[in-house]
């Protein structure tokens, strides 16, 4: 039998643990033409909630659009990114798709790609050293021209967005802002794995987004939820199970959605022959966890130096203490004055080896964190 929990790629249909709450809201914005900044740490499933929520949306009807943005180094990387997520959204025979991305895209020429396994594919060309402000225009305005003629609701999902930091001047977010604020039948998404830089780019009021999206942060998956989902996967796989042995996987976890999947992963590899969960197995699968981590563990922490080392000790042992720059913390853990522990941290959130968190300084990886422990 296959293993029931995957980690580290996107899932969907019943790999996807519940979140019918956040699902119904954003089916509910993208009726509304509603735009949203979606955020969270790293690993709390954006991608594949939102992945599930366009699924959702094109079947009721919703014209869908997903961009990642991740490649998009410059400008004109960008423009080709959007350009060919766009003709991924249309349907029909090809020589009808090249004419209507034409008509949408008067500035690029759509090239039809063949690939080896007969998929046919668009890429496409402009000039490239000519200013690409029209181009943009025909851009940014295409999905609401769409929208148009096709009497539909559309969405438009910009995953990895903090990419478009990296430009050199403003001209997208500036474009982007004077277009979008006034397409009323096209919700547009915004999603990026470096919360600091999203929080710069949307909440900073000299930028151009300030104040024009719905901020929707991402919390954990309630504990009920998936202790349910935990339940269901461990029983359909013939395991019987107790509910405080599982009570425990989202003890050491804290209900977040990727290290929970990865020791459930684990542990069901562990019982999976002998079909029963005993208060053993959590601990035996922890353990195998940590010790298959530990070379890229010890990799990370010595690439530190001591005080940044000194910094995520204490915060392994003090679970985010929120007075870091007490006398308490400095003398107990040995970091002496303020502006060591400000510079480590400044650090370590560069390298989202932690992060902020109601106050708190808290580290990424809760099984790095436990290796630490081990360690001290």
């Amino acid at each position: 039998m296959k293993n029931p929990f995957i980690y580290g790629k996107e899932v969907q249909g019943t790999s996807f643990c519940n979140r019918k709450l956040e699902i119904k809201e954003l089916l509910n914005d993208i009726n509304n033409g509603q735009n949203v900044l979606i955020y969270s740490p790293r690993r709390f499933g954006k991608t594949s909630l939102i992945k599930e929520v366009l699924r959702l949306a094109k079947k009721k009807g919703v014209l869908t659009v997903y961009v990642d943005l991740y490649p998009a180094f410059s400008k004109q990387k960008f423009i080709e990114i959007y350009a060919k997520s766009i003709s991924k959204s249309f349907q029909g025979k090809i020589d009808q798709i090249y004419t209507a991305l034409k008509n949408i895209l008067p500035r690029m020429i759509p090239k039809v790609i063949i690939k080896e396994d007969g998929y046919q594919d668009f890429e496409f060309d402009f000039d490239k050293s000519a200013s690409v402000a029209p181009i943009l225009d025909d851009l940014l305005m295409a999905i609401k021209k769409r929208a148009d003629k096709l009497k539909k609701q559309a969405v438009v999902v910009f995953d990895e967005f903090q990419e478009i930091n990296k430009y050199d001047d403003n001209e997208i977010e500036d474009k982007m802002r004077s277009f979008f604020q006034s397409h009323n039948n096209v919700s547009y998404i915004f999603m990026g794995s470096k919360k600091h830089i999203m929080q710069e780019i949307f909440f900073n009021p000299n930028r151009p987004f300030y104040k024009s999206v719905k901020h929707f942060p991402l919390d954990k998956i309630k504990k009920e939820e998936f202790l349910k989902f935990l339940t269901d996967k461990m029983t359909l796989s013939g395991i019987a199970v107790a509910v405080e042995h599982l009570e425990n996987v989202l003890k050491i976890t804290d209900c977040h959605p990727y290290y929970t999947q990865l020791l459930a992963n684990i542990l069901w590899e562990e019982i999976k022959d002998k079909k029963k969960l005993d208060s053993s197995d959590v601990s035996v699968a922890l353990d195998k966890l940590i010790n298959r981590e530990s070379a890229v563990y010890i990799t990370l922490f010595d690439y530190l130096n001591l005080n940044q080392k000194k910094l995520l000790q204490a915060l392994s042992l003090e679970n985010g203490y929120q007075e870091v720059f007490s006398e308490y913390f400095l003398l107990k853990y040995n970091l002496r004055i303020p502006s060591i522990v400000q510079k480590a941290i400044k650090v370590l959130l560069e390298k989202e080896i932690i992060y902020k968190e109601n106050g708190k300084y808290l580290i990424f990886d809760l099984f790095f964190q436990e290796w630490i422990k081990r360690k001290m």
